[in-house]
């Protein structure tokens, strides 16, 4: 979702509340509620509860998105010390090692972020893990430092797993579909108690009802936006880790050439 889309809906939301205000104002000849005193307590009453619901929901899809960030920022951190933990082996396993690598962090880039805008994940990387596992099992330990450097790859290799597994994960959004229904419920149901102002003349109060409209409107777009980090709209995560961790691992070694394109296909 782009943000001009967002505003968007967030005005249309307001200028909707706010017309239908002044169009039962004008339609109905007294106060809709002849002592609006009386109906405070039920506009209090229902507007705290849609509030503290709203925030606890948002709070809730704010921790989504903090942990799909923090998973893709371990994920390329691991991938970037596997890398500089491959100089401390012979050559041509260094090289195989960081091509594979390589051929991981593009095939995240490319193949990955994309599947994740729908909830998957890609085969092309579990293919590139495969492929960094079977070269790991083939290295040769002729010394106690390559033996050392075998098990800090083994650890590591790990902590990419497990952010990866943490990056996936938070790529199915979290907030239910009952929950979605009542959040526009509640938020429509607050928004029709106060048109119940209406027939009063106070022609102000249409602009109350308009900004109480649009705050909802963009408190429901924030949580979605929480719930979906991975979509391509303003302020989604973008694959900026592990794009630097590529570039890192490029300037580890510039001749090398990896067995994958740029899209982290095998060839």
């Amino acid at each position: 979702m782009s943000l001009p889309l967002a505003g968007l809906i967030v005005l249309g939301a307001g200028a909707l509340a706010g017309l239908a205000f002044l169009f039962l104002d004008r339609a109905v000849g007294k106060p809709v509620v002849p002592e609006a005193a009386r109906g405070s307590p039920t506009l209090i009453v229902c507007g705290a509860l849609f509030a503290v619901v709203l925030a606890f929901v948002t709070l809730a899809a704010f921790q989504t998105f903090n942990s799909a960030k923090a998973g893709a920022q371990t994920e390329a951190a691991a991938v970037l010390d596997m890398a500089r933990t491959a100089a401390l082996f012979p050559p041509d396993q260094r090289d195989n090692l960081r091509g594979d690598l390589i051929c991981y962090g593009r095939a995240v880039v490319e193949q990955e972020w994309p599947a994740m805008e729908n909830g998957n994940a890609s085969p092309l990387v579990e293919h590139w893990i495969g492929a960094s596992r079977a070269e790991v099992g083939r290295l040769e330990l002729r010394s106690p430092r390559e033996q050392l450097s075998f098990q800090d790859l083994l650890n590591l290799a790990a902590v990419r797993t497990a952010g990866r597994q943490q990056r996936l994960s938070q790529a199915t959004p979290s907030v239910p579909t009952p929950l979605w229904v009542a959040l526009v419920f509640g938020g429509c149901v607050v928004v029709a108690l106060q048109l119940t102002l209406a027939g009063s003349g106070v022609r102000i109060h249409a602009l109350m009802v308009a900004g109480l409209a649009s705050v909802i409107a963009a408190g429901l777009l924030i949580i979605y936006v929480l719930d979906h980090p991975f979509q391509s709209h303003t302020g989604g995560i973008r694959p900026g880790a592990m794009s630097r961790t590529l570039e890192m691992m490029g300037n580890l070694e510039p001749s090398l050439r990896p067995g994958c394109t740029a899209s982290g296909r095998p060839g």
